[in-house]
């Protein structure tokens, strides 16, 4: 658990551009690898969401998870005051409350957990994982699978696009709603308007193949984006979620909407990240927008109307914590464990070997069997003392204490491994949680 680190930014400590400019250091499968490779990590998964940028790791062995976060800060260039740092038990804890939406803008929506499944995927692809984060991963996962089961925290959407359009208001039969993107956020939003009755639905992309695929799904018609910022149709509703760096409704192109419309302007729901469309014209044109930022309110006033909901979900995740404790303490301390035992076993052999060598001949074959088991289990009886107190230290103190007592007496953990197997310090760079 010590050597886990997160660095992150998000909703939290950051606005929407700035979380945006942190994710654009690292869009692409290659460019996680070599941040990996640069910062040295002996693990690590990368995150990405509309509200979050989140680096997880694991240090290498003898290096403070701290200096592998800082390390990273400087290459990300992330301002302290906009970012956060987590170390140790921090870290496991923040990553379940992610996975099980505790720390969404909206706690409860169903979305994220995807995300980190899909992050955690590409990571075990790009083989930046090794078996801490694997336990940790796969415990965070199933803990959000008990919130959802054993909770009511996901029985009221409350995913962005759900506060989104809530945010639209009533959409009544023959509403026209003009879908731009066609990533996720625009699927999500084409499958929530498909089962609504009596929509008009246009979805808009630069790919006129992608809009047509979205317009096949939901019902609907497709339109090439220069075409749409040149002529848009009426509409009520303009969901804009598109990556890009500059606004792609500019001053000019909501004059043409506002006039489509026949003077009443169409709401924005602006998704992009950054923002897609152009806040200040459209604030001096008499647009409803609302943007991430904006609809973090509405996330908040759901976190209190979902208090209940959320405390039995903090003691879902409080029972599963304890469980990943449990694992991950007995897959450190094995080896810790092995040694001492492989090294009560060595003194045993070459006690006995001495004892033989030194009568032979006073005792028969059956007799030193007897004498053999009868010293095995005297020398496991003796050595459970030991190994309690080890066990009961590594839980209160970590595993490091019990490593020293160890060391005190003579016994490593190299110590008794056969010539055949790996060194144990490799062994636990590659075993070990």
């Amino acid at each position: 658990m010590q050597r886990l680190g997160l660095l992150g930014l998000s909703y939290r400590t950051a606005d929407q551009g700035t979380i945006a400019r942190a994710a654009a250091c690292a869009p692409t499968s290659e460019a996680i690898r070599k941040m990996h490779d640069e910062c040295g990590f002996a693990e690590s998964m990368y995150l990405s969401t509309c509200n979050r940028v989140e680096w997880l790791v694991a240090a290498p062995e003898g290096v403070e998870p701290g200096a592998c976060l800082h390390l990273l800060q400087s290459r990300l260039r992330l301002d302290a005051a906009h970012s956060y740092k987590l170390t140790g038990d921090a870290v496991a804890r923040h990553v379940f409350e992610v996975a099980a939406s505790l720390d969404s803008m909206n706690p409860g929506e169903t979305q994220i957990v995807g995300q980190v499944r899909e992050a955690y995927r590409r990571a075990s692809e790009l083989r930046l994982l090794g078996p801490r984060l694997h336990l940790l991963l796969e415990a965070a996962l199933r803990a959000a699978k008990r919130v959802r089961r054993e909770t009511a925290l996901t029985a009221r959407p409350v995913s962005m696009m759900s506060l989104a359009l809530e945010a639209a208001g009533e959409l009544p039969e023959g509403s026209t709603v003009v879908v731009v993107g066609a990533g996720e956020m625009a699927q999500d939003a084409a499958d929530r308007l498909a089962k609504r009755r009596g929509l008009r639905l246009v979805f808009v992309n630069r790919t006129p193949a992608r809009a047509e695929a979205l317009a096949a799904r939901a019902g609907g018609r497709a339109m090439p984006l220069a075409e749409f910022l040149a002529s848009p149709p009426g509409a009520e509703v303009v969901i804009a979620a598109v990556s890009g760096n500059a606004p792609l409704l500019d001053r000019s192109s909501l004059e043409r909407l506002a006039a489509a419309a026949g003077g009443k302007p169409p709401v924005l729901l602006d998704l992009g990240a950054p923002a897609n469309v152009d806040a200040a014209s459209a604030e001096s044109l008499a647009f409803a927008r609302y943007g991430i930022d904006d609809l973090q309110e509405r996330g908040d006033e759901n976190r209190r109307l979902l208090e209940f909901e959320l405390a039995a979900a903090g003691k879902v995740l409080d029972e599963e914590m304890e469980e990943f404790r449990g694992a991950m303490l007995e897959r450190t301390f094995a080896p810790v464990l092995e040694a001492w035992r492989r090294r009560a076993r060595r003194t045993l052999d070459e006690g006995l070997q001495r004892l033989f060598s030194s009568e032979e001949g006073r005792w028969n074959e059956d007799e030193r069997e007897r004498i053999e088991r009868w010293a095995g289990t005297l020398v496991e009886r003796l050595a459970h003392l030991p190994v309690m107190g080890m066990r009961r230290m590594a839980a209160e103190h970590g595993v490091a204490p019990a490593q020293t007592f160890l060391e005190a007496v003579g016994a490593t953990l190299e110590d008794g491994a056969p010539a055949s197997e790996p060194r144990a310090g490799a062994a636990r760079a590659t075993a070990l949680p």
